[in-house]
């Protein structure tokens, strides 16, 4: 997270005007050095922290974002960047895809399973009462940072969940990691 705003830059993407959208169990850990690392790049950087939850994935949460998102002056020369796990990522990508008709966005994902999966897919969306992800658009992150810190942090539920994730992984597309997988020891997370 310290070297977020220069590996952006990096990336190609010029410094502008950042929304960063995280939720309120990720932004009290994180968002602090990020912003700190976008605004000494030259960003200008604006936290915009939605409630922790699949209930955050709504159209109406889309709506309060882009107006938040207006009154602080972005405008389509701007960059979301997603700070959260998988509904943060699928919400922010959501957000990013239709703000201004698409302005780009970068990913950094908190979770295991957010790191091996929902972060690099560009499926993005929200739920409707009928159903989850009814609501959405393929919109690819310029950029996925993933920094393993940011895990030290996750409840341990939440945290081996994640292992099962790349276990599945691995099953499907490369059995050779399973054997990188099961060398880990799940409880070190350092």
């Amino acid at each position: 997270l310290r070297d977020a705003g220069r590996a952006i830059v990096e990336s190609g993407i010029a410094p502008c005007r950042v929304a960063v959208i995280s939720d309120a169990n990720v932004a009290r850990f994180h968002s602090e050095p990020l912003l700190a690392s976008l605004s000494s790049n030259g960003f200008k950087p604006t936290l915009h922290i939605v409630p922790a939850g699949e209930a955050s994935k709504s159209l109406a949460q889309t709506e309060a974002l882009c107006r938040e998102m207006t009154r602080e002056n972005h405008d389509r020369k701007s960059l979301v960047v997603a700070l959260g796990g998988g509904v943060v990522g699928d919400l922010a990508g959501f957000v990013a895809s239709i703000f201004y008709r698409g302005i780009p966005f970068v990913q950094i994902p908190t979770t295991i399973v957010s790191q091996v999966d929902s972060s690099v897919g560009g499926k993005t969306g929200v739920n409707i009462s009928e159903g989850k992800n009814l609501v959405g658009t393929f919109h690819q992150p310029k950029l996925v940072i993933v920094d393993p810190e940011t895990l030290l942090t996750l409840p341990d539920r939440e945290y081996l969940e994640g292992f099962a994730e790349a276990i599945k992984h691995a099953a499907i597309r490369d059995a050779a990691m399973l054997a990188d997988l099961a060398a880990l020891d799940p409880s070190d997370r350092n």
